[in-house]
C-alpha cells in the first residue's frame, strides 16, 4: 500500500519540499473514502433488528405487577412438582408452590421478543393446546393475529405429512403452547415432534412441567382462563408488532 502511494506521488511530480504533505493528504483522502464506503454499505444498529436490544419494544408490554395481579405465581401442590422446575420456584404456602416471578418476567420478555422476530421475518406461528377451557381463547387469538391454531387430537401432522395429506407441507416456524399436557395428563405429543424437527417452542410451564424440553419456557400458572387470556393478548401484541415493523420496512423500500 505504501509503495503504491509513493508511485502515485512521484508520478504527479511533487517536489521534495511538499513530498511529506502530499503523502499525508493522500492517506487522509483514502481513509475518508474507505470510511464512507463502510457507512454506506453496512446497516445501522437501529435498522438491523438482530443487533437491537429491544427492537419491538416488548419489555413495555408487561411488568412484574401485571403478572402478580393475574396470579401467574400460583403453582400446583408440592406433591406434583417436577424436579426440573425447582429452580423457578420461590417457595410454597399451604402446600402450594409459589413461582418466582422475578425469573418469569425476563423469560417472558425473551419469548415475546422471539415471537416478534419470527413475525417480522414472515414466519408461520402455530398455537396449540388440548386444555378444554383454553380452546376457544386460543383459536380466537390465532385468528385475530392472522396465524394458526391446532386444538384437537394430535394426529402427528409434522412427521406424518405424506400419510395425512399426500404431499409435504411447510411446517411452522414456532409453536406456542398454553398448556404442555394433553389428556390423559400426558405430555403434548406436538412438543416431542417439534423437538425432533428442531421447531422452536414457546410454552407456559407450571410446576408440574419440565422446562428443559421447551425452547422458550415461561414458568407460570397455566390453568386460569383469565391468565391464559392475558398471555394470549401479549403473544398477539408481540406478533402484531413484528408484522407492523415488516410493513414499515417494505413500504420504505418501495
Amino acid at each position: 500500500m505504501t509503495s503504491f502511494m509513493l508511485r502515485r506521488v512521484f508520478q504527479r511530480g511533487f517536489s521534495r519540499t511538499n513530498f511529506p504533505h502530499a503523502i499525508q493528504r493522500q492517506i487522509i483522502q483514502e481513509d475518508k473514502l474507505i470510511s464512507s464506503k463502510k457507512q454506506n454499505n453496512s446497516p445501522t444498529i437501529v435498522d438491523d433488528p438482530l443487533q437491537h436490544d429491544d427492537y419491538f419494544n416488548v419489555r413495555s408490554m408487561v411488568t412484574l405487577e401485571d403478572l402478580f395481579k393475574n396470579r401467574a405465581h400460583y403453582g400446583h401442590v408440592t406433591g406434583m412438582r417436577n424436579p426440573w422446575i425447582s429452580q423457578y420456584i420461590y417457595g410454597h404456602r399451604l402446600d402450594v408452590d409459589i413461582i418466582d416471578l422475578d425469573k418469569t418476567l425476563p423469560m417472558l420478555h425473551s419469548a415475546l421478543n422471539f415471537l416478534a422476530h419470527i413475525a417480522y421475518r414472515q414466519g408461520i406461528i402455530l398455537f396449540l393446546t388440548r386444555y378444554p377451557a383454553h380452546v376457544p381463547l386460543v383459536e380466537r387469538a390465532a385468528r385475530d393475529c392472522g396465524e394458526y391454531a391446532h386444538c384437537r387430537k394430535w394426529d402427528y401432522p409434522f412427521t406424518n405429512t405424506q400419510e395425512l395429506f399426500g404431499y409435504d407441507i411447510r411446517l411452522p416456524d414456532v409453536c406456542i403452547f398454553t398448556h404442555t399436557l394433553a389428556p390423559p395428563n400426558q405430555l403434548h405429543p406436538a412438543i416431542s415432534d417439534s423437538n425432533k424437527l428442531l421447531i422452536p417452542t414457546v410454552a407456559l410451564c407450571d410446576t408440574d412441567c419440565n422446562p428443559n424440553i421447551i425452547t422458550y419456557p415461561i414458568p407460570s400458572n397455566d390453568d386460569t382462563p383469565k391468565l391464559i387470556e392475558f398471555y394470549l393478548t401479549l403473544f398477539q401484541q408481540a406478533i402484531m408488532a413484528g408484522k407492523e415493523k415488516r410493513r414499515e420496512k417494505d413500504s420504505f423500500n418501495q
